[in-house]
């Protein structure tokens, strides 16, 4: 289980956050994007509540309790 603040990088963490609904921010760079429920995932995009996000250009955080 990935903890508050972490960075997803393994396709499990995103299984897990899929599974669980534990929300994530969505980073561009250091700019914030966007913050939500992963609702699909596969091995180069990321989908939060309809818009797909690049895994090789957003890092994702980990949010539980947001």
């Amino acid at each position: 289980m990935p903890h508050q603040g972490e960075i997803l990088t393994l396709q499990r963490h995103f299984q897990y956050h899929i599974q669980y609904a534990v929300p994530v921010e969505i980073y561009r760079d250091d700019v914030f994007v966007a913050i939500g429920v992963v609702t699909a995932v596969d091995e180069g995009f990321v989908e939060l509540q309809g818009t797909l996000y690049n895994r090789g250009i957003f890092t994702f955080i980990s949010r539980p309790g947001y």
